[in-house]
C-alpha cells in the first residue's frame, strides 16, 4: 500500500473511532513512520542525481544503501512495534493518559506493518527482524502486476476516496 494511503486510511479510521483530531493525526503519523527512511533516502538521492536516474534505478539504488535499508527494515518489522506496544501496556499510568499521543502513534505504526505484510510480494521485508530473516511473500502486491497490482490499486484508491468522503460528511 502506498504511504499516503496508509496515512489517509489510518487517519479516517482513527477519526471515526475517536472524535479527537489530535489522536487521529498521531495515528496517521505512526502509519507514515515506517516509510520515512526510504522517503528521506529517495529525496536525498534524487536531489543529488536529479535527472540522471530513472525511477526504477532510483528505487534500486536507495534500497541498496544500508544507510536507508536498515532503518526501513527495522520500522517494517513487527518486533519493534510489538515490543513498544507491550512496554506501553505495562508502563505506569502516567504514560497511558487518555490524551497521550503515544498509543495512537504505535497503533498507526502497527497497522502499517500489518497492512504491508499483506500487500508486499517479492519486496516483502523480514517480519521479525533482527531475530529472523523470514519474509512472508503475499500473493497480493500493490506494485506487481502478476500479483494483482491493478485491481488492488483500484480498490486502494476507492477506499481512500470513500474514507475521505465519509469523513467530510461525518465532520461537516
Amino acid at each position: 500500500m502506498r504511504t499516503y494511503s496508509h496515512a489517509l486510511l489510518t487517519w479516517a479510521t482513527a477519526r471515526r473511532a475517536h472524535s479527537a483530531a489530535r489522536a487521529a493525526s498521531w495515528a496517521a503519523l505512526g502509519a507514515t513512520l515506517p516509510d520515512l527512511p526510504i522517503l528521506a533516502g529517495t529525496t536525498w538521492l534524487a536531489t543529488r542525481r536529479l535527472g540522471r536516474l530513472s525511477r526504477a534505478e532510483l528505487d534500486t539504488e536507495v534500497c541498496a544503501r544500508r544507510l536507508f535499508r536498515t532503518p526501513d527494515t527495522a520500522f517494517h518489522s513487527a518486533l519493534p512495534v510489538a515490543t513498544a506496544l507491550v512496554l506501553y501496556g505495562t508502563s505506569g499510568a502516567r504514560y497511558r493518559r487518555s490524551e497521550s499521543a503515544l498509543l495512537p502513534l504505535l497503533l498507526g505504526w502497527a497497522g502499517h506493518v500489518a497492512t504491508d505484510t499483506l500487500t508486499h510480494g517479492s519486496d516483502a521485508r523480514p517480519l521479525l527482524w533482527p531475530l529472523s530473516s523470514y519474509r512472508f511473500h503475499s500473493p497480493v502486491s500493490y506494485r506487481e502486476r502478476e500479483r494483482y497490482a491493478l485491481p488492488f490499486t483500484v480498490a486502494e484508491h476507492a477506499a481512500v476516496l470513500a474514507a475521505l468522503m465519509s469523513s467530510r460528511k461525518h465532520h461537516s
